[in-house]
């Protein structure tokens, strides 16, 4: 049995003991350009406990501006293209100008699985035996994921030390992702009046039930519509139902470390 007065991990679940005991921003630092803790006309989503290990294991965290970014810059039309190889068509290749994407060091593209062939002959790259051993990758998916798991972490960390003042036993988070946000976009009016946590970093909460909370995160130019259903109940179909021209994403875990391994599927 748990012990009730023991401060618990709220991205395990479990009791923090003496020694591994870490805080974690609500709002990643990793969106914030502005210095923290507080500055006036901005809101401030403070810190909550976690072990030391869980903390240091989300690790998708450090790379959410980055996934934000590229995000934005394959929704554009320059600066990537797609190929087919012409020999082996099952061979498709999105060629990314890396000029266009200059806050990327090598450790970003390892991330995001990017081959670098910059100092690459055409030859060399352009042979199927290229190819064999490395990992294949879709980096509007991987990067849509990373934003997604980390922007959802975030809000239930805002709606666990702001309005729930506990952590669930267990979560389903329903995720329909946009892209294009801007300043101009806001929920002030049908969720309530807040403050931006940074330039371009907003989030609107709204409870919908006794067990269900509608989240708007508006990260960049990301824009995330997020549904917390803190009991058993699927709400898959409903949700389906009302964006039904949009992609809707779910998550089932036992805790927000699941984010990790289970991760997201599309519905």
């Amino acid at each position: 049995m748990t012990d009730p007065t023991a401060v618990i991990c709220y991205l395990c679940g479990l009791p923090i003991k003496d020694g591994s005991f870490s805080d974690d921003h609500a709002v990643p630092v990793a969106l914030m350009a502005r210095t923290q803790p507080k500055a006036k006309g901005f809101d401030y989503g403070g810190k909550l406990p976690t072990h030391a290990e869980c903390n240091n294991r989300f690790g998708p965290e450090t790379y959410v501006a980055k996934a934000i970014d590229l995000l934005e810059f394959l929704a554009g039309t320059e600066g990537h293209h797609d190929y087919q190889h012409r020999t082996h068509p099952h061979i498709t290749i999105k060629a990314l100008d890396s000029s266009k994407l200059p806050k990327f060091a090598r450790r970003d593209m390892a991330f995001f699985k990017f081959l670098d062939v910059r100092d690459k002959d055409y030859a060399e790259f352009s042979d199927p035996e290229f190819f064999v051993g490395k990992p294949k990758t879709n980096p509007t998916r991987d990067a849509l994921y990373v934003a997604m798991s980390v922007l959802a972490k975030s809000a239930a960390a805002l709606l666990i030390k702001r309005d729930l003042h506990a952590v669930p036993s267990a979560w389903r988070i329903y995720a329909v992702p946009y892209s294009g946000a801007t300043d101009a976009i806001s929920f002030d009016e049908p969720l309530g009046l807040t403050k931006s946590f940074d330039t371009g970093i907003h989030v609107w909460r709204k409870q919908l039930g006794d067990t269900e909370w509608f989240v708007a995160f508006r990260a960049k130019s990301i824009l995330l519509y997020l549904v917390f259903v803190l009991a058993d109940k699927d709400m898959g179909p409903m949700i389906r139902q009302i964006f039904n021209d949009s992609q809707v994403h779910e998550f089932t875990g036992s805790c927000l470390n699941d984010l990790l391994t289970t991760g997201w599927r599309q519905l």
